[in-house]
């Protein structure tokens, strides 16, 4: 029997590898040919009615009747057939007018070949990687150069890569991009953080790009040639050398910073160091400003084994004794909400309930994975084993609710108890336009928890909620279009009566373009006046 399996899986993966090789040509050649009007129209019907049966809150920023009126009138412009890209450029918008921050879309990149991803293989960082730039008052401003260019600096602008500025990018793909609800601080930093995606969409993957730069009022020409890969023995050094910067110091807090350890293997394992950005995924740092003031920073929900990464943090922080601690949510995508409600276990000494159960629109709807088509040929005879029984156990767990709709219980939509090891001091919480999903569920939760204080500007994502959990990708038969969508509305018990806006500091505060040019922390600065004086 196990003989049996290999020989599928050798047979599969073979078949797989024949069939990606020999179709890259055709498949290029397909998504570059205009399609008929009324193959068109059928993808138009195709996504309409898939929003209808699986994406629950569909209408909760925008009414039955408007959505059904922009779906008709791109239906009249549609007139002539146009290739995938200009497609996208019409259904997009009216997808981003459900005002979900979740459900994006995009349009079929062509594939590379065989020969092609080989030559990259050989390669470090391509010309768009070797900039840490950031959308600020209209322009993308560097903040980082990583490339041989030295005499390029932090503050100056990016005027044109390959003859396309940002400021065109912006206007063309701003009517697809949105946030939840109505706010607007995500929608600079999704821009931002999506604009290497949009220029490599424009003009495809290359060795060189010719750069225009704005400093000092002199522009600068430059070409920016892709990296060769750095040596592996370079590599490891680096990380042994710089493993050192996010350190656990379970001692007193002193008026200066005693000399941090290096991270064992197992803490950069459980805490997913990141040899590339130099941090962890959730780390508990002195502040620089005060080595009296630690930070508990939490970049994502998604990565850290935040099971064991919590009781060391907290048990370091109940030993120190401390009495003030600041949580940097800033530009936190979100994740798991299981990862969210874990840590709020820490910030409580009562028992709680997080979350309400996730609006589903039927109890099957959750069925709907997407899964396939981006799973390894290998993989399949895993997922059609265990699939059966996922579909057995959300279908149970899938219930009738008082609206006449159906509802699937989370994590957080029972009581919990809170941790041994909870933190119920003065609390500072850091948030902006990148605080996100699960990093909002986690800000509105926090919000009435006593003793805390919010700082920075409105997070991207919603106070009240927003629908995401299990987000498969469906395609438009004909133009391939990938669309996300998220099958279950996630509310948090608490709700504010300001809709569609997301969760709000109690001290705004912005940095601006000198600040981030400066690597200035405002926000902490702020902090460390306002403890300073309490």
């Amino acid at each position: 029997m196990i003989q049996t399996f290999r020989l599928l899986f050798v047979v599969i993966g073979i078949l797989g590898m024949g069939v990606s090789c020999t179709s890259v040509e055709r498949y290029n050649k397909q998504i570059a040919q205009p399609i008929p009007v009324a193959q068109l129209q059928e993808d138009i019907d195709f996504i309409q009615k898939k929003l209808k049966r699986l994406y629950p809150n569909l209408h909760g920023y925008i009414d039955e009747d408007k959505l059904n009126q922009q779906f008709d009138s791109i239906r009249r412009v549609v007139q002539q057939p146009m290739t995938s890209k200009d497609f996208y450029f019409v259904i997009a918008p009216v997808i981003a007018s459900v005002r979900q921050g979740h459900m994006s879309s995009s349009f079929p990149q062509p594939l590379l070949t065989r020969a092609q991803r080989k030559h990259l293989k050989g390669y470090g960082e391509g010309p768009l990687s070797q900039f840490t730039s950031e959308w600020i008052g209209g322009e993308m401003v560097v903040l980082k150069n990583k490339s041989e260019h030295k005499k390029i600096r932090p503050g100056a602008s990016i005027v044109s890569i390959n003859d396309i500025t940002p400021q065109a990018l912006y206007a063309q793909y701003r009517p697809t991009l949105t946030s939840d609800g109505f706010n607007e601080t995500y929608i600079r930093k999704g821009f931002g953080r999506r604009l290497p995606t949009y220029f490599t969409a424009a003009f495809g993957v290359r060795d060189s790009l010719h750069y225009v730069f704005k400093q000092n009022d002199s522009l600068y020409h430059l070409w920016v040639k892709r990296k060769p890969k750095a040596a592996k023995k370079k590599v490891q050094k680096a990380v042994k050398a710089t493993s050192k910067d996010t350190a656990l110091v379970a001692k007193k807090p002193e008026k200066t910073a005693p000399k941090v350890r290096p991270l064992t293997r197992k803490e950069r394992r459980i805490f997913v160091y990141d040899p590339t950005t130099k941090e962890c995924a959730v780390s508990l740092k002195r502040s620089e400003l005060d080595s009296t003031l630690f930070v508990l920073r939490v970049k994502n929900f998604s990565a850290s084994s935040h099971r064991k990464a919590y009781p060391i943090l907290f048990d370091s922080i109940r030993k120190m004794g401390l009495h003030t601690l600041v949580l940097d949510l800033r530009d936190n995508p979100g994740g798991r909400v299981a990862d969210a409600v874990n840590l709020y276990r820490y910030f409580t000494d009562q028992p709680f309930t997080l979350l309400q159960p996730a609006a589903v629109t039927s109890k099957t709807s959750l069925w709907k994975l997407g899964a396939l088509p981006n799973m390894s040929p290998v993989a399949y005879p895993f997922f059609f084993v265990g699939y059966p029984f996922y579909m057995a156990f959300t279908y149970l767990r899938t219930t009738h609710n008082s609206k006449d709709g159906y509802q699937y219980k989370l994590t957080g939509s029972r009581p919990v108890m809170p941790a041994a090891q909870a933190f119920t001091g003065k609390l500072y919480v850091l948030i902006n336009g990148g605080s996100f999903s699960a990093a909002c569920i986690e800000s509105a939760a926090l919000k009435q928890r006593p003793n805390t204080h919010f700082v920075g500007e409105e997070t991207g994502g919603a106070f009240n909620g927003t629908v995401a959990g299990i987000m498969p990708v469906v395609r438009l038969p004909h133009s391939k279009i990938s669309v996300r969508l998220g099958l279950m509305h996630i509310q948090p018990v608490a709700q504010s009566e300001v809709m569609g806006r997301g969760v709000f500091p109690d001290t705004p505060i912005v940095p601006t373009r000198e600040d981030r040019v400066k690597a200035r922390d405002v926000e902490m600065e702020w902090v460390v006046s306002d403890a300073a004086r309490k």
